[in-house]
């Protein structure tokens, strides 16, 4: 029966969760591997009633998403799973939700959909800090907590990214045991002032069945290789020798815990053991006084700090609508344009990751970007490399007189683009990248640009057409 590896896997957990949602998990699952059979709907409720009687409640399905100034939110991915490129400016909005654990088939198994995998958090956070276009990121957390698997390798990488972009936790309305482990690890701490986070311990749970079985009439024996194994099988009392070595297993992850937030909080780790809860979670104005968060806010209140409209913020803390899913017709445009764009470049550019294309074409310079995937470009070429400051103090003057797509000609001299000439001399006819988006005038360069354009139509429209064809389905 499948409920009894979801039994042996829950009791062989370390936990770092909220101790109410997890004794509504350990009954649950008690019952349902004696027979008592409820519906999804009835095990939920269950779910939710533990989890309102310490203060969490609940949390809708939402996505990570990026949001721009005052743009609708865009899914960081679409529905066929490829990454979608933030707008300039935009901030990532990750939620961290409900029930924490490495990968979510477990959690699913004992309460349906929802909660949270360290594997899906850990591949949002780094798209949204390749992604050039990202400047900051923000984690949505409303969490009791989970298992321990996965949590420090994450913490980590968010703490060291700090230097890297602004990062922001909002306890929007808990963060507790796991979910603060990670919230921990931001530039900032905010949570929302009738919130609560907290909670820095671990615990883990043995069942002795024992005389539940011997009551029953039933006798198991074990037949065992290897000095220890099937320590704390439930057939059998805990030994003294096994209670040790469990104990001291919960001991060694507390104490990666503490030292994690002692860390990432600037503080002692006997701070963190003494004066942080020890254990408890707490209300948002003595998290603040306990060093657990910086300052009470709202998710609002942070993202209008990184310039979003308090109105994008609302509609950030639904699920977007299928309208909103749809790019406006320029997006669009410019989406069927960088399609191109990378049909052109080397196989590594293809998945250039930065907030705009880099730009490579097969068989030309490097490409210049410092994206991930552009660092192995075998394609060269690309406006990146084309934008280097030039040495030539005479091209420095001539660049500044150029137009915006000229001031980056990659040519071995420069064009000598004049930008609002027509004249032929001041006509761009050079054929490198930037230069064909060339605005300075001349008939050269309009000429070289009409037929580049002529000869790319049919496979834009081709590409267009299979966009909205997606986009309709």
């Amino acid at each position: 029966m499948k409920y009894t590896r979801i039994v042996a896997e829950f009791y062989s957990r370390v936990w770092a969760l909220k101790e109410e949602t997890l004794m509504s998990m350990q009954d649950l699952i008690r019952q349902q591997a004696a027979g008592v059979k409820w519906s999804l709907a009835e095990i939920r409720e269950r779910i939710a009633a533990a989890n309102a009687a310490n203060g969490y409640l609940g949390h809708e399905n939402m996505e990570a998403r990026f949001l721009a100034f005052d743009d609708e939110p865009m899914p960081m991915q679409n529905a066929s799973g490829k990454r979608n490129a933030a707008s300039k400016g935009s901030v990532a909005v990750i939620p961290m939700t409900g029930i924490i654990s490495h990968r979510m088939s477990m959690m699913q198994e004992i309460s349906g959909a929802g909660g949270g995998s360290t594997q899906a958090l850990t591949a949002q956070f780094r798209q949204a800090l390749e992604d050039g276009n990202c400047k900051a990121i923000v984690f949505d957390v409303d969490s009791p907590g989970g298992s321990v698997e996965g949590v420090m390798e994450l913490a980590q990488e968010i703490y060291d990214a700090r230097k890297l972009k602004p990062i922001s936790a909002v306890c929007n309305a808990m963060a507790c045991s796991a979910a603060y482990w990670l919230a921990s690890a931001a530039s900032e701490v905010v949570c929302t002032p009738s919130g609560q986070c907290g909670s820095i311990g671990v615990y883990m749970m043995l069942q002795d069945e024992s005389e539940a079985l011997k009551n029953e009439g039933i006798k198991i024996t074990i037949l065992k290789a290897g000095k220890y194994k099937a320590e704390g099988h439930p057939a059998e009392p805990l030994s003294d020798d096994a209670r040790n070595f469990l104990q001291s297993q919960v001991d060694s992850v507390y104490g990666m815990f503490v030292k994690a937030v002692a860390q990432q909080r600037g503080v002692s780790q006997a701070a963190v053991r003494e004066g942080m809860g020890q254990g408890r979670s707490l209300l948002a104005n003595d998290a603040v006084k306990a060093n657990l968060a910086d300052r009470t806010g709202t998710l609002d209140d942070v993202l209008e700090k990184y310039g979003v409209k308090k109105t994008a913020g609302a509609r950030a803390e639904t699920q977007p609508s299928a309208v909103s899913r749809q790019p406006s017709a320029k997006k669009q445009e410019d989406e069927d344009e960088e399609d191109e764009a990378r049909a052109e470049a080397c196989s590594a550019c293809k998945s250039c990751s930065a907030s705009s294309f880099c730009g490579c074409k097969d068989g030309d310079i490097d490409c210049g970007c410092t994206c991930q995937s552009c660092k192995s470009c075998a394609g060269r070429g690309g406006a990146h490399a084309h934008a280097a400051a030039p040495t030539n103090p005479s091209e420095d003057e001539a660049r500044a007189k150029a137009c915006k797509a000229c001031k980056a000609c990659s040519a071995a001299s420069f064009c000598g683009c004049r930008a609002g000439m027509t004249d032929d001399s001041a006509a761009c006819a050079c054929s490198c990248a930037p230069c064909g988006d060339c605005a300075g005038g001349g008939p050269k360069g309009a000429a070289a640009k009409r037929e580049t354009a002529a000869a790319a139509g049919d496979y834009l429209s081709a590409i267009a057409r299979r966009r909205r064809q997606m986009h309709l389905l």
